[in-house]
């Protein structure tokens, strides 16, 4: 009976910090993006091959950006495949280009653009709103590796609405509560260990609002701690107030 050999690799996770993605918008044609990586902490070969993804949910595009030694991108980084760039998101892969090739060495994903509307102290955003066809639906939100929130296309001015006090009061803190239910019940994942996993940064979020304490234990019911979290979340952000200033106004 052969021997079968199998390769193993440590796969490096190339951190947030070393990547930047910036959106670029014109008038007229797509947006497209600009991207600044720093690789040279991570041992990988002068002559691996580097690669940027462009995705949002089931879209996804894919630019080849030279090799480790030489970062050039080799074709125009224009987005043409999202109609819009909100809730875009990027990965960086880092492939050998020796035996065995396409082999993936290095990694970071979820990486979130620096957009023109953003100001200097701008955050990962949680929930990236996105255009679409939802009927008479106003609003939804849709998991595959993250959470978006699609917004009714069909609205005027679906980019206002979802800045408006009223969407966010009654929006975000039912969101945060289905976030939660689906995380903690539905895949009965509890950690906050690894913060480029987004249901990682999702539980350290409402872990860290004020009086939500830790994670329930894993054998724990998750009902009180989720409604807790949600209570601390419309708090924190005064939804009540705010609507009630906006209906006023």
């Amino acid at each position: 009976m052969a021997l079968r050999r199998f390769n193993f690799t440590r796969r490096a996770r190339i951190r947030h910090e070393h990547v930047k993605i910036e959106i670029k918008r014109e008038e007229k044609g797509p947006a497209a993006f600009a991207a600044s990586i720093a690789l040279e902490s991570y041992g990988f070969p002068g002559s691996a091959r580097v690669y940027i993804e462009a995705y949002r949910q089931t879209t996804l595009m894919r630019f080849a950006f030279g090799t480790v030694s030489v970062l050039m991108p080799e074709s125009a980084l224009a987005l043409l495949d999202f109609a819009v760039d909100d809730g875009v998101l990027f990965r960086v892969k880092v492939t050998s280009a020796d035996e065995p090739q396409g082999l993936l060495l290095g990694e970071a994903d979820q990486v979130p653009a620096v957009r023109p509307e953003d100001g200097p102290d701008a955050r990962v955003p949680l929930l990236a709103p996105v255009p679409d066809d939802l009927g008479e639906e106003l609003w939804r939100l849709e998991f595959e590796g993250g959470v978006v929130l699609k917004v009714s296309r069909d609205v005027p001015d679906w980019k206002q609405l979802v800045r408006s006090d009223t969407f966010r009061a009654l929006v975000f803190p039912a969101a945060l509560n289905q976030v939660l239910f689906r995380v903690l019940v539905k895949e009965g994942f509890r950690s906050t260990e690894d913060l480029s996993d987004w249901r990682c940064r999702w539980l350290y979020f409402a872990e860290k609002l004020p009086g939500v304490g830790a994670l329930p234990a894993p054998e724990a019911d998750c009902d009180d701690w989720i409604e807790t979290a949600v209570s601390a979340f419309a708090r924190r952000f005064s939804f009540r107030t705010s609507f009630v200033k906006s209906a006023g106004s």
